[in-house]
């Protein structure tokens, strides 16, 4: 680089290798297949209909699409961060791979993804609740912390390690998923049924029904247990009275045991026989 190309670098802010990969930045589009590409930032795609698209370890930037009909998609090792999803925007038979998937953001009821795969992707901080997916695998995927509504996730299969995510439902509501091969750690069910679950093949988990009566009951064999000191009774009551409502629930013992010991899920086990 000679005297005047520095002087053009510091006045004008040009860095020339980056004005190389703007000059090439794109956007998505139907047919292309891309690897290693820059795509626009804050780009807003209304009512479009984009398919058969492959994007290889590139940074998607953050699209904006809004109604739009996403088709036969894969993303692989891409960076999808801070997308945008608004106004009955539809995501079907999409696969994405190996992607940043974090903070992606969907508006309320305002995003569908059906027959969609999502393989080792990170999900932490996107908004899962808001989204409704259908007929979709999620396959050794990170996100936590998340509520999910049992009437949203429908069909859905979940395989490795889910953490700290809450299944909700409105009381009676099916939950259709198939967790065959999940870890559950701190998930929750409230208010679902789980007749149509199919529950960890894991030996750590246990699937029980009849438990609203179980708890019924155990909860007279604590209050007439003379061996309980009060701090254990109310430990154990109060970690029963959060099963009150359910039918049927999955525990996982060995994280019970983590976070309680042994000698705690043992009884706890023990008064619901």
């Amino acid at each position: 680089m000679g005297p005047n190309d520095v002087f053009l670098k510091e006045v004008v802010g040009l860095n020339f290798g980056r004005n190389d990969r703007m000059i090439g930045m794109r956007r998505l589009e139907s047919g292309m297949s891309v690897d290693n590409e820059c795509f626009s930032d804050i780009l807003r795609y209304e009512h479009e209909t984009i398919s058969g698209a492959t994007v290889i370890n590139s940074n998607v930037g953050s699209p904006i699409f809004w109604n739009c009909n996403l088709h036969h998609l894969v993303f692989d090792t891409c960076d999808l961060t801070n997308a945008r999803f608004f106004e009955g925007s539809t995501v079907d038979h999409c696969t994405f791979i190996r992607s940043d998937l974090r903070s992606v953001g969907i508006g309320k009821d305002e995003a569908v993804f059906t027959n969609c795969e999502f393989t080792s992707c990170d999900m932490r901080g996107m908004t899962l609740e808001n989204a409704t997916f259908i007929d979709c695998t999620f396959a050794k995927c990170r996100f936590n912390d998340r509520i999910l509504q049992a009437a949203n996730i429908v069909n859905c299969s979940f395989t490795g390690k889910l953490v700290d995510i809450t299944f909700e439902g409105n009381g009676k509501q099916k939950l259709i998923v198939n967790l065959e091969n999940g870890i559950l750690d701190g998930v929750r069910f409230v208010g679902c049924d789980l007749t149509q679950c199919i529950p960890p093949k894991s030996k750590n988990h246990l699937y029980m029904e009849q438990v609203s009566a179980r708890v019924k009951n155990a909860l007279v064999k604590i209050d007439n247990d003379p061996n309980l000191s009060d701090d254990d009774r109310k430990v154990l009551v109060r970690s029963l009275r959060k099963l009150e409502d359910m039918e049927q629930y999955i525990f996982n013992t060995a994280h019970m045991k983590k976070i309680y010991g042994d000698v705690f899920v043992e009884r706890f086990f023990s008064s619901l026989e």
